[in-house]
C-alpha cells in the first residue's frame, strides 16, 4: 500500500504471479512459499521480517 502498486505491478516487479500475491493478501494461501515471500520482500525493499508485520 505505501508504494501505491497495484498487486500487478507487485506482480511484475518481483516475479510473483498476481493471484498467488491476491491470495496472500486475502488470507486463501496459508503458507506461501519462503522463495515468494524473498520475492516479494526484495521488490518491496524491505525485511521479510516487516511483512508479518503488516497485518
Amino acid at each position: 500500500m505505501e508504494k501505491g502498486w497495484t498487486q500487478f505491478e507487485l506482480a511484475e516487479k518481483s516475479g510473483v504471479p498476481q493471484p498467488t500475491i491476491s491470495q496472500i493478501e486475502n488470507g486463501t494461501r496459508k503458507q506461501p512459499t519462503h522463495q515468494n515471500i524473498m520475492k516479494i520482500a526484495k521488490a518491496l525493499e524491505i525485511k521479510v521480517e516487516e511483512l508479518s508485520e503488516q497485518k
